[in-house]
Order: structure tokens, then C-alpha cells, then sequence
């Protein structure tokens, strides 16, 4: 009896958890509600208070969820044997998946870093990044040296490979009513975007 309740449990929180990233998705975390949520997930107010206690401790969970995907996804290619240009592409390219899966998270990282910057900084760093940027670091020496690339920061690199696949999906709702394109169809361009990101970041680091 215990284990059927504890499984109708699990069930009714991946229920919100699944509608959540649809709506925040679709609607943007401002234009999705907790009674959104209830409605589309057959749930009702009360059980996301209960599991999630509010609408931005949920977001805060699928948030979380996925900058644990895209750190586990960038570690593992750190740890690959590829060359350092394939690096990069994979690297570009896990950006990208991650943003287009999970877009209003630059939105969200924006209002974090002005609101609550205490709050994100030790939310980062309970997932050691410095570990994993000390390898980025230790790779791009190694190609240094050995003359793949021309002298590099490691945190210059970083952050234009993060700009340039970040702030297209930041200026996305503007760019499409300004080009006069649907979502779909600006994603489309972003995949093209893509390809001249890894293109202008591989030119830049070639001798």
C-alpha cells in the first residue's frame, strides 16, 4: 500500500515537473502560472505548493536539472580524445541543444545575477565549475604548446564561446518580431547560427 502511494506520489510530481518545462517553454516564466500548471497537468494548486512550495522554487528545479545536464555534457567532452577543434564544435553545439530545450534560462540567469546574485553564485559553485574550467585550462595549454591554436585565454575563450551561443536565445523574442519570423522559424536560423559560431571561434584560434 506504502510503495503504491509513494508511486502515485512520483507520478503526480513528474506530472508538474513534465507540463512546467512545456509551459515555461512556450509561455515564459512570467507568462505561465501555478493555475496553468494545475490545469495542464490534471493536478491542482495545492500539490505544486506541496511538492515545490511556489512557481519559482519549481523553475528553480527544472533550472538546476538542466545546468546539471550541460555540465555533466561538457565534462564528458573535456574527457574525450577528440581534437581541440572538435571540442569546440561539440561544445558550441551542447549549448545549443541545452537552449533550445530549456530557453528561458538566460532570462532567468539575468534576473538571478540582478536579484539574487548571492543566491545563483552558491548554486554554481556546489557543482565545483572551477574543476571543470581547470581542465578547459589544461587543454588549451597543451594545444598551445603544441601549436594547434595561438595563445589563448582560457576565460576569454570561455566567455565568447558562452556569449555567442547565449544572446541569440536572450534576444530571441525580440529578434523574431523584428525579422518578422515565428519561433520555429528562428530556431531554424539559429541552427545555421550555429555553424558560423563554431566556424568563427575555430578561425580565431588557428594560427
Amino acid at each position: 500500500m506504502g510503495n503504491k502511494k509513494e508511486q502515485q506520489s512520483l507520478d503526480v510530481k513528474e506530472r508538474i515537473l513534465s507540463v512546467s518545462r512545456e509551459l515555461f517553454i512556450k509561455n515564459g516564466y512570467n507568462g505561465t502560472s501555478v493555475r496553468d500548471i494545475a490545469a495542464a497537468s490534471d493536478t491542482n494548486v495545492a500539490h505544486i505548493k506541496y511538492y515545490f512550495n511556489s512557481k519559482y522554487k519549481l523553475f528553480e528545479f527544472i533550472f538546476e536539472e538542466a545546468f546539471d545536464v550541460l555540465l555533466n555534457r561538457i565534462e564528458g567532452i573535456l574527457r574525450k580524445e577528440n581534437s581541440f577543434f572538435d571540442l569546440i564544435k561539440e561544445w558550441v553545439y551542447t549549448y545549443y541543444d541545452i537552449l533550445v530545450e530549456f530557453p528561458m534560462i538566460p532570462i532567468f540567469l539575468l534576473n538571478e545575477i540582478n536579484q539574487n546574485p548571492e543566491c545563483l553564485t552558491c548554486r554554481l559553485l556546489k557543482r565545483e565549475p572551477v574543476e571543470l574550467f581547470n581542465q578547459l585550462s589544461d587543454r588549451i595549454e597543451e594545444e598551445v604548446k603544441k601549436g594547434t591554436i595561438v595563445e589563448t585565454s582560457p576565460l576569454d575563450l570561455a566567455l565568447n564561446v558562452l556569449s555567442l551561443c547565449v544572446f541569440p536565445f536572450m534576444f530571441g523574442p525580440l529578434a523574431t518580431l523584428i525579422a518578422g519570423k515565428s519561433k520555429d522559424e528562428y530556431y531554424e536560423v539559429l541552427q545555421d547560427h550555429k555553424e558560423y559560431v563554431v566556424d568563427f571561434v575555430i578561425k580565431a584560434l588557428k594560427p
